[in-house]
């Protein structure tokens, strides 16, 4: 055993690592084992586990957890509750829905939790200092590389501008399906390596765009090539455009907008000095002066022109306009009439449910047990989905569709918040980073805010505790803050 040194180690974690950073774009890997027909599951989980494996043989060897932190007391106390919840929902003992077993359902979320933990784990222990995260930032941009290229084929051969027809579209549907449970997303929508076009917006919202305006704003160079950063963030727009993602786009436009109120004033200051320097010089230095104008100009015509063609190709799109071109007036009729019906029916049974059981709710994973007779009354007419939902023909098992309810409704308003502790936790270290001065703290404080933002209102449209995109980049922030304290 004397090969197992910790250097080798060391290299070995760093490979498995950037394999898992590599693979993350890939959120439903159609022949993952052991997973059955669950949507969530990331590619992604194979070097992490290998990883997590490798991991514990180091704890062997140091004879100590080397991935422990105190900022997972929250997610200990969370786990304790939910074991409760669980316990109580066996006592309750719900009736089985599609021939789905309360202990089977269960079951399943608890892996669901522990693949999310997985990821946590394992994106703490692989970023202790600057070193690590300059490595894990390069890393998680080869996967968005992967993440561009694919989205790039899956526009091109749905619009069939190559001439091809449909033997080349016929081709990226069965490449599509080779990889995830569906084919090419309709209406022309990208949805890159991720099973839908809202679940490749979060992943732009909280891994890829975070750390690139992050290093605009705080002047960090995590890359020797500063042109990269503007590169990141033209392709994250367009495949937010493409992805036709209301949430996507309208909450990264709130979560930008927020965190240069934030932590960017001082950057948006040297910005407009930048910006009104060449009218302060003297007449002499004429030449250069309107070529400075003329720079700046362009930049401000290029980025007119790039909101101009975002806001025209969505007018464009028949799902996303109907935003602003709905004529109904009262809350639940606009969103039943924009196709966010379901998911309102869905999250308002789950908040009936939580008022039935608030203190233990129903057990982890268990709430989809209550969810058809706890649907409101209007969620019965004019929604398709919530129609096939209570059809004899259904087989889907129903869930709430938003994290924070189904954290309510699963495990009652204990569970809830020691579980909501753990991001008021994680947004302390983002404030307590943003007033460090080494930059690369700062820089990483700037990131995780965009980032936190990102996590905090993907939760409001999905509920799987398995997506790695709610933890590694808070496992990143943990990791970095307790070596840096």
């Amino acid at each position: 055993m004397g090969w197992l040194n910790s250097e080798r180690f060391h290299q070995v974690e760093r490979i498995l690592w950037a394999a898992v950073l590599v693979a993350l774009p890939v959120t439903t890997f159609r022949y993952m084992p052991l997973m059955g027909d669950a949507q969530v599951k990331p590619l992604s989980l194979i070097p992490a586990v290998l990883l997590l494996f490798v991991m514990v043989l180091r704890c062997f060897q140091k004879r100590r957890i080397v991935f422990w932190s105190g900022s997972l007391q929250p997610l200990v106390l969370f786990i304790l509750v939910a074991m409760i919840s669980t316990a109580v929902g066996f006592y309750l003992a719900p009736i089985k829905l599609y021939s789905t077993m309360y202990g089977a359902r269960v079951l399943r979320a608890w892996v669901s939790l522990g693949v999310g933990l997985v990821f946590l784990i394992d994106s703490i222990h692989m970023n202790r200092n600057e070193t690590d995260l300059i490595f894990s930032i390069k890393w998680i941009y080869v996967g968005f590389v992967a993440e561009i290229v694919w989205s790039l084929m899956q526009q091109i051969l749905s619009l069939h501008v190559l001439n091809s027809g449909l033997v080349m579209y016929t081709l990226m549907e069965n490449l599509q399906r080779f990889l995830t449970n569906t084919g090419l997303p309709p209406n022309h929508r990208v949805s890159g390596l991720a099973l839908e076009p809202s679940w490749l917006a979060a992943q732009i919202l909280t891994l890829y765009l975070p750390w690139a305006v992050a290093s605009l704003i705080k002047r960090y160079a995590w890359s020797k090539h500063r042109w990269i950063n503007f590169a990141i963030i033209a392709g994250c727009a367009y495949l937010l455009v493409y992805s036709y993602s209301r949430s996507g786009i309208f909450s990264a436009i709130g979560v930008i907008f927020i965190t240069l109120i934030i932590a960017g004033w001082d950057g948006i200051q040297q910005v407009w000095k930048w910006m009104i320097a060449p009218f302060k010089k003297k007449i002499e230095h004429a030449s250069r002066i309107l070529l400075a104008i003329f720079l700046r100009i362009t930049i401000i015509v290029a980025i007119l022109a790039g909101l101009a063609g975002g806001i025209y190709i969505l007018s464009r799109n028949s799902y996303f306009a109907k935003v602003w071109q709905s004529n109904k007036t009262t809350p639940v009729a606009y969103l039943v009439d924009i196709s966010a019906g379901p998911r309102l029916a869905y999250a308002w049974a789950g908040w009936t449910i939580f008022t039935q059981h608030p203190l233990t709710g129903v057990g982890l994973g268990a709430a989809g047990f209550s969810i058809q007779k706890s649907l409101p009354d209007w969620a019965h007419f004019n929604i398709d989905e919530i129609a096939q939902l209570i059809s004899p023909d259904n087989t889907l098992f129903p869930n709430t569709k938003n994290l924070y309810i189904r954290l309510l409704s699963e495990t009652g308003i204990i569970g809830f918040w020691t579980f909501i502790t753990f991001y008021l936790l994680s947004m302390g270290k983002i404030l307590g980073l943003l007033r460090s001065k080494p930059k690369y703290l700062a820089f990483l404080g700037t990131a995780s805010l965009i980032a936190w933002m990102g996590i905090v209102v993907f939760g409001i449209s999905q509920d799987s505790l398995a997506m790695p995109i709610i933890w590694l980049p808070l496992g990143i922030l943990i990791g970095m803050t307790d070596n840096s304290t």
